[in-house]
Protein backbone atom coordinates (compact mmCIF):
# COMPACT_ATOMS: atom_id res chain seq x y z
CA UNK A 1 0.00 0.00 0.00
CA UNK A 2 0.94 3.55 -1.10
CA UNK A 3 2.27 6.17 2.08
CA UNK A 4 2.19 9.50 0.84
CA UNK A 5 5.39 9.67 3.58
CA UNK A 6 6.84 7.56 1.66
CA UNK A 7 6.38 8.73 -1.47
CA UNK A 8 6.80 12.59 -0.72
CA UNK A 9 10.84 11.20 0.95
CA UNK A 10 11.80 9.69 -2.65
CA UNK A 11 10.01 12.96 -4.24
CA UNK A 12 12.14 15.12 -2.26
CA UNK A 13 15.06 13.76 -3.55
CA UNK A 14 13.96 15.83 -7.12
CA UNK A 15 13.95 19.46 -5.22
CA UNK A 16 17.87 19.30 -6.33
CA UNK A 17 18.57 21.52 -9.61
CA UNK A 18 21.31 19.41 -10.80
CA UNK A 19 18.65 16.50 -10.95
CA UNK A 20 16.17 18.03 -14.11
CA UNK A 21 18.55 17.36 -16.89
CA UNK A 22 18.97 13.70 -15.85
CA UNK A 23 15.13 13.58 -15.28
CA UNK A 24 14.29 15.27 -18.72
CA UNK A 25 17.11 12.65 -20.33
CA UNK A 26 15.22 9.87 -18.83
CA UNK A 27 11.28 11.12 -19.09
CA UNK A 28 11.13 12.70 -22.48
CA UNK A 29 14.47 12.59 -24.59
CA UNK A 30 14.81 8.57 -24.18
CA UNK A 31 11.11 8.26 -26.23
CA UNK A 32 12.17 10.21 -29.59
CA UNK A 33 8.72 11.27 -30.82
CA UNK A 34 8.29 13.17 -26.67
CA UNK A 35 11.29 14.47 -27.25
CA UNK A 36 10.99 15.61 -31.00
CA UNK A 37 7.37 17.02 -29.81
CA UNK A 38 8.86 19.10 -26.89
CA UNK A 39 12.47 20.35 -28.35
CA UNK A 40 10.31 23.90 -28.25
CA UNK A 41 10.59 24.17 -24.61
CA UNK A 42 13.08 25.88 -22.48
CA UNK A 43 14.11 25.23 -19.04
CA UNK A 44 11.34 27.33 -17.31
CA UNK A 45 8.46 25.11 -19.60
CA UNK A 46 10.42 22.04 -18.55
CA UNK A 47 10.88 23.14 -14.82
CA UNK A 48 6.46 23.69 -14.70
CA UNK A 49 5.79 20.76 -16.52
CA UNK A 50 8.39 18.41 -13.85
CA UNK A 51 6.08 20.21 -11.17
CA UNK A 52 2.70 19.61 -12.93
CA UNK A 53 3.87 15.80 -12.89
CA UNK A 54 5.30 15.77 -9.38
CA UNK A 55 1.68 17.84 -8.50
CA UNK A 56 0.01 14.54 -10.20
CA UNK A 57 1.92 12.41 -8.39
CA UNK A 58 0.56 13.49 -4.72
CA UNK A 59 -3.14 14.16 -5.84
CA UNK A 60 -5.98 12.80 -4.37
CA UNK A 61 -7.68 10.18 -7.31
CA UNK A 62 -10.85 12.35 -7.69
CA UNK A 63 -9.14 15.61 -8.89
CA UNK A 64 -6.02 13.93 -10.53
CA UNK A 65 -8.67 12.07 -12.61
CA UNK A 66 -10.27 15.66 -13.75
CA UNK A 67 -7.17 17.09 -14.31
CA UNK A 68 -6.58 13.90 -16.78
CA UNK A 69 -10.07 14.53 -18.38
CA UNK A 70 -8.11 17.87 -19.43
CA UNK A 71 -4.48 17.13 -20.47
CA UNK A 72 -4.86 13.93 -21.90
CA UNK A 73 -7.37 15.23 -24.67
CA UNK A 74 -5.17 17.81 -25.25
CA UNK A 75 -1.65 16.18 -24.75
CA UNK A 76 -2.96 14.14 -27.56
CA UNK A 77 -3.37 16.83 -29.43
CA UNK A 78 0.20 17.74 -29.82
CA UNK A 79 0.98 13.63 -30.24
CA UNK A 80 1.19 12.32 -26.85
CA UNK A 81 0.71 8.30 -26.88
CA UNK A 82 0.51 5.73 -23.95
CA UNK A 83 3.64 4.62 -24.87
CA UNK A 84 5.21 8.24 -24.13
CA UNK A 85 3.37 8.62 -21.16
CA UNK A 86 4.88 5.29 -20.00
CA UNK A 87 8.22 6.19 -20.95
CA UNK A 88 7.94 9.41 -18.75
CA UNK A 89 6.69 7.68 -15.83
CA UNK A 90 9.39 4.50 -15.67
CA UNK A 91 12.19 7.28 -16.27
CA UNK A 92 11.08 9.04 -13.47
CA UNK A 93 10.86 5.85 -11.25
CA UNK A 94 14.08 4.70 -12.50
CA UNK A 95 15.75 8.50 -12.02
CA UNK A 96 14.43 8.96 -8.21
CA UNK A 97 15.36 4.92 -7.15
CA UNK A 98 19.02 5.86 -8.37
CA UNK A 99 18.97 8.95 -6.09
CA UNK A 100 17.82 7.29 -2.99
CA UNK A 101 18.77 3.18 -3.36
CA UNK A 102 17.82 2.42 0.47
CA UNK A 103 14.34 3.69 -0.28
CA UNK A 104 12.16 0.46 -0.71
CA UNK A 105 9.09 2.14 0.17
CA UNK A 106 9.70 4.94 -1.87
CA UNK A 107 10.18 3.37 -4.78
CA UNK A 108 7.41 0.99 -4.20
CA UNK A 109 4.82 4.07 -3.42
CA UNK A 110 6.00 5.57 -6.97
CA UNK A 111 5.58 2.65 -9.17
CA UNK A 112 2.67 2.21 -7.14
CA UNK A 113 1.05 6.07 -8.15
CA UNK A 114 2.30 5.88 -11.55
CA UNK A 115 0.97 3.04 -12.58
CA UNK A 116 -2.32 4.06 -10.93
CA UNK A 117 -1.96 7.15 -12.84
CA UNK A 118 -1.20 4.90 -16.33
CA UNK A 119 -3.94 3.37 -16.06
CA UNK A 120 -6.06 6.54 -15.75
CA UNK A 121 -4.27 7.95 -18.43
CA UNK A 122 -4.83 4.60 -20.43
CA UNK A 123 -8.72 4.88 -19.79
CA UNK A 124 -8.65 8.16 -21.52
CA UNK A 125 -7.23 7.22 -24.82
CA UNK A 126 -4.33 9.04 -25.58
Amino acid sequence: MMTADALWGLLEQATDPALEPQLWAAMVAAHDPSAQATTHMDQGMRGRMLAGIFDLLLMDDEPRRALLDFEVPNHRSYGATLEGYRVLFEGLATVLAAQDPGNEAGRAALQARCARILEDIEARKP
